[in-house]
């Protein structure tokens, strides 16, 4: 990562980082400023959140969105955590998942909100790909964006941000071109505007920094990373584009914020709030259908399983 004798482009002090596509070197005191100054840049370039602003910051336990939630603290932000649990992996993933969270809370003495997503839906993932013949990424995705959603509004935040970086940005870009996802690419923006009482204003505060730059800063700073791959991560696509992202920035580097913050600049601006006329039967947030798309994949995990459960007391 770094060569002996290595001085910092700020400041000519020894460097220990790094960064081709910036043609840069820091010390960890200057990769810190340089972590904070692009954050503070996204902010101000896509008006993320106002000085001060309450903020909800999903984590997960990686370095990522410990990343965020303490640089937005660090900023002066009014940032909490909510943290989903999953319960995979027989649990080892989830319980070191949430352990990192409740430990990074108590460095930040900020509040970690926790749920189990077993407790919101009174299902498991599982059981609602399986009875709606989904991908379990897709399933979760889904849910963990609907819930997560109606947690800020919940617990009264305007504002829920994630820990999306640069290559998970990118990543999706060049899917989304390859495959001519054209309403994908017209909603791909770090900030999305919220709607009362419908949705909280969704914020990606590390969409310039790539990953490496915070997982530099999060070794510095010896954040409490939990260690390990979400089990039922097999299937997932956005890596193949990341890999294919990340072959071209070793050879050409600068070619992923190119990409990304290029197509950005060639947008007139972030898309309009969905007109969203009605609202969900069951749930009421706003659809365009009777029934939104996470009500009617729970509506057939529960018919299912009573359906199984009917079934068993049948034949005992």
């Amino acid at each position: 990562m770094t060569d002996p004798g290595m001085k910092c482009s700020r400041c000519q002090a020894p460097a220990r980082h790094r960064f081709p596509a910036h043609n840069a070197r820091f010390c960890d005191p200057c990769l810190e400023r340089f972590i904070e100054r692009q954050v503070e840049r996204a902010i101000k370039q896509f008006a993320m959140l106002e000085p001060g602003q309450k903020v909800l910051v999903a984590v997960s336990g990686g370095k990522d969105s410990l990343t965020a939630w303490q640089v937005l603290r660090r900023l002066g932000y009014a940032a909490e955590g909510v943290h989903v649990s999953l319960e995979l992996g027989a649990g080892e993933f989830s319980a070191a998942s949430l352990a990192a969270c409740a430990e990074m809370a108590g460095r930040l003495q900020a509040p970690l909100h926790v749920f189990r997503m077993a407790d919101l839906t009174g299902l498991t993932v599982e059981e609602v790909a399986r009875a709606n013949r989904r991908s379990f990424c897709s399933v979760c995705g889904t849910l963990k964006r609907y819930y997560l959603n109606k947690l800020a509004l919940d617990l009264g935040f305007p504002v829920l941000a994630t820990g999306h970086h640069l290559d998970d940005e990118a990543g999706r870009l060049l899917g989304n071109l390859i495959h001519r996802h054209h309403e994908f690419l017209e909603n791909q923006w770090p900030a999305l505007e919220g709607a009362p009482g419908g949705f909280a204003k969704k914020i990606k505060p590390l969409c310039r920094l790539a990953g490496r730059e915070i997982k530099a800063y999060a070794k510095v700073h010896g954040l409490p990373v939990a260690s390990g791959h979400c089990p039922r991560a097999k299937g997932a696509t956005l890596p193949y584009y990341q890999e294919a992202m990340q072959l071209l920035e070793d050879r050409m580097p600068g070619t992923t914020r190119i990409l990304y913050l290029g197509f950005l600049e060639e947008k007139d601006g972030p898309p309009p709030l969905p007109d969203v006329q009605a609202v969900c039967s069951v749930c009421g947030a706003p659809t365009w259908a009777e029934v939104c798309t996470t009500c009617r994949f729970l509506q057939r995990a529960r018919e299912q399983k009573q359906a199984r459960a009917n079934e068993a007391s049948a034949a005992g």
